[in-house]
C-alpha cells in the first residue's frame, strides 16, 4: 500500500527566521532527556531549542529521540558542542540535528573544519548516513545531500581574543551561517567577567558586528538578558535572536515561584483560622 502523501515540516524554521532577520527565540536543554521537551517548546511559543553537549550529561540516545521529535513537530533542535569533534558532528546530524553551535572557534581553519565535518559533498566531506527524515520525502543521492546541507545551520561561537581577531576571516568561510558571541566566556577571557558594557566588550561586539556585515551573515549576541545590553548590540545590527534560558533555569524559577505562592497561601490561611484577640 502506498503511504499517504503528507506535507513535510519546514526544513529548519529557526534558520529561516534567523537568516530573514525576524525575531526568534531559543532555549537550552540540560536536564530533560525526553522528546516531550519539544512539546514544551511548542506550547511556550519558542522557535528552537539546543541540546547542551557542552555543559550537561545528555547522551546520544536521548538526543536522537529529541531530534526526531523536532523534525516531526516543526521545532528546530540544535546541538551545542564544546569543541570540534568530526565523528560526533556526523552522528548528531545523521540523527536529525537541525544544526550546531560550536564553542570557541578561533580561526578560519577551525571554521572550515566545522564545515567539512558537518556538511556533505560538495560543500563538505561528511559521510551521509541515509537518515529517515520526514522533511525530504522521496529525495535520494545528491538531491538529498543538498537538501540536508541547506537545512543545516552552522553557528561559529567566538569567545576569545583570538576569535575576535579572526572574526572577519571566520565569517567569510562558506558554509558558516552566523557568528555568535558567548558574552559570559568572552568577558571572562578579556578579564572583565560579566561586565558587558566594558570598553573591551564593546570593542569586541563592534568587531564581530563589522565582520558579519562584511560577510552578510547574522551576528548573534548570546548570553545577554538585560534590555540595555541587548539594545547596544541591536544598535550594531545584531540579530533579534534571544536566548531565553534553559530547562534547569525554568524549573528552578518555577519551583521558587511555587514555594512563594505556598508561603503566601499559608500566611493567608493561618490568618483566617486564627481567632482575633
Amino acid at each position: 500500500m502506498t503511504p499517504p502523501a503528507r506535507s513535510p515540516a519546514p526544513a529548519n524554521p529557526f534558520k529561516r527566521r534567523l537568516l530573514a532577520g525576524e525575531a526568534c527565540t531559543i532555549f537550552g536543554v540540560r536536564s530533560i532527556r525526553h522528546p516531550g521537551i519539544v512539546a514544551l517548546a511548542q506550547a511556550s511559543g519558542q522557535d528552537a531549542i539546543y541540546l547542551d553537549f557542552q555543559h550537561s550529561p545528555i547522551d546520544m540516545e536521548a538526543a536522537a529521540g529529541i531530534f526526531q521529535a523536532g523534525l516531526l513537530g516543526g521545532v528546530s533542535v540544535l546541538a551545542r558542542l564544546s569543541h570540534l569533534e568530526p565523528a560526533l558532528i556526523g552522528r548528531l546530524i545523521d540523527s536529525g540535528a537541525h544544526g550546531l553551535l560550536v564553542a570557541d572557534l578561533r580561526s578560519a581553519a577551525h571554521a572550515r573544519e566545522l564545515v567539512q565535518a558537518a556538511l556533505t559533498a560538495p560543500r563538505g566531506d561528511r559521510s551521509l548516513g541515509l537518515p529517515i527524515d520526514p522533511r525530504f520525502p522521496g529525495l535520494t543521492g545528491p538531491a538529498l545531500m543538498q537538501a540536508i546541507n541547506d537545512a543545516t545551520l552552522l553557528v561559529a561561537m567566538v569567545e576569545s581574543p583570538e576569535g575576535i581577531a579572526a572574526a572577519e576571516a571566520i565569517a567569510a568561510v562558506e558554509g558558516i551561517d552566523a557568528l555568535m558571541v558567548g558574552s559570559s566566556d568572552l568577558s571572562a577571557a578579556l578579564g572583565v567577567p560579566g561586565q558587558f558594557d566594558h570598553p573591551r566588550m564593546l570593542e569586541a561586539y563592534q568587531a564581530l558586528a563589522a565582520a558579519c556585515r562584511a560577510a552578510r551573515k547574522p551576528f548573534i549576541a548570546g548570553g545577554l538578558r538585560q534590555p540595555a545590553d541587548l539594545a547596544r548590540c541591536l544598535a550594531l545590527g545584531a540579530a533579534r535572536c534571544y536566548f531565553t534560558g534553559s530547562d534547569t533555569h525554568f524549573a528552578l524559577e518555577g519551583a521558587r515561584a511555587a514555594r512563594a505562592r505556598a508561603e503566601e497561601a499559608d500566611s493567608q490561611a493561618t490568618r483566617l483560622v486564627t481567632p482575633s484577640p
